[in-house]
């Protein structure tokens, strides 16, 4: 057992000590003069917008190149996601809620960064900028494409009749200049109205707005825009390493009961959400999980009438136990990760007994007054962590925090386990 958990502990430590790992996607950029290099560059579920790149001529050369705003004006990975070199005007107010200031604030800088580009289309263009502060949408018309903040404000207005703190104003601006848009390419229908009617600011909903305007089809927004989470169905099997043991306190111990580990198998099946393919980092997991656990022990009593006495019960647990997994070593064929989960169980008993060893020894009551009193359900804390090869199998340990076997009484048993076994996956 000490071994197993020495493993868990260098498994949960080597992200720690882990640099963050490349993934590198076809792409190309654009530079100052209007040249196109093509290669790979290393994609990221950036935080906020980036200002460096780094980018390879081949896949496999040792040493990137750096590429910053001052270098180049446009790059694309691999269609999944593009940014465009503009100099515009960056709103510096706050929209969180929880940090308003008092007044109204039109303050701004000037800056030169890579906006994303959420959609190009034949009237307008929408943009996406994100920096430690807040989000932000610009939106550009054709031919030109220049984009402008749309903008937003949320702030405590003391101008408010009878004001007080909490009252708060908050400007839609950006709805007007959208609707002023959509009346100017003839895109303002009855159905335009009503998403202006529900629309918040926030990518999906300006995205549809501003597809309407430039007239694109339902089936091409689905197919460029809709959500693009992977799924995945995989089994797995795997050793259950159980411990069932009682309180030092209980009367079971300090009649000289003692503990019992059983090594039994373990069966799991569920599903696995991959909310951005391109970069594979985070998984959402719910799985369904069959562990058996055994129960065995013979033990001398230190009290009248010292019998030989027996207890066992087998034990099955049906476990939901959902789950987020992090890939820290994220290789197209590699992958390393830890996750965490919380696990709900429900224990079927059978086969169980407690008395004493040989059955025509009176046992003085013992048995037959203080019996298991199982514990039907239960929950607990998942830690896990493995290793995913060529996107098909996998080799995992897992490790649950204690359950009660017991609702106390003569015994007062609770249970670890912890498996280590192997996946395949359905679906790459």
């Amino acid at each position: 057992m000490k071994s197993l958990r020495k493993l868990f502990f260098v498994l949960f430590l080597l992200p720690l000590f882990s640099t963050a790992q490349s993934n590198y996607k076809p792409g190309y950029v654009v530079t100052l003069k209007g040249d196109t290099i093509r290669g790979f560059i290393d994609f990221h579920e950036w935080d906020a917008n980036p200002t460096t790149i780094s980018f390879k001529s081949a896949v496999n050369d040792s040493k990137p190149r750096k590429f910053t705003i001052a270098d180049i004006r446009f790059f694309d990975v691999g269609g999944m996601a593009a940014y465009q070199k503009y100099t515009c005007a960056i709103s510096m107010d706050e929209t969180n809620i929880a940090h308003l200031g008092t007044g109204r604030d039109t303050s701004y800088r000037i800056d030169t960064v890579f906006l994303k580009v959420l959609q190009k289309g034949k009237n307008i263009a929408l943009y996406l900028y994100t920096d430690a502060l807040k989000i932000r949408f610009y939106v550009g018309e054709a031919p030109g494409y220049m984009p402008a903040e749309l903008v937003y404000r949320i702030y405590n207005d003391t101008g408010m009749a009878a004001y007080k703190e909490g009252n708060t104003a908050i400007e839609n601006t950006y709805l007007k200049q959208l609707f002023a848009l959509a009346n100017k390419y003839n895109a303002l229908d009855d159905n335009l109205s009503r998403i202006f009617e529900t629309a918040n600011y926030s990518q999906p909903d300006l995205l549809d707005i501003v597809s309407k305007i430039n007239n694109i089809s339902k089936a091409e927004y689905a197919k460029k825009y809709a959500s693009r989470s992977k799924l995945n169905f995989y089994v797995s099997a795997a050793v259950n390493v159980s411990s069932t043991s009682s309180n030092d306190a209980a009367p079971y111990a300090m009649d000289g009961g003692g503990p019992y580990t059983s090594y039994l198998p373990s069966f799991s099946f569920g599903l696995n959400i991959i909310p951005n393919p391109n970069t594979g980092k985070v998984e959402l997991r719910g799985e369904l999980t069959f562990a058996e656990t055994q129960f065995k022990a013979l033990y001398q009593l230190k009290v009248s009438p010292y019998n030989v006495e027996k207890a066992s019960f087998d034990q099955l647990g049906i476990s939901f136990v959902p789950q987020v997994i992090y890939n820290f070593y994220n290789k197209e064929n590699l992958k390393i990760y830890v996750g965490a989960g919380f696990g709900i169980t429900h224990f079927i008993y059978s086969n169980s007994f407690f008395g004493p060893q040989n059955p025509n020894t009176s046992d003085n009551g013992i048995g037959t007054s203080d019996p298991y009193y199982f514990n039907g359900n239960d929950s607990s804390v998942l830690l896990t962590a493995g290793v995913k090869i060529n996107g098909k199998f996998g080799i995992f340990g897992k490790y649950f925090t204690n359950t009660a076997t017991t609702q106390g009484g003569y015994f007062q048993f609770v249970n670890s386990s912890k498996q280590i076994g192997l996946t395949y996956l359905f679906g790459k």
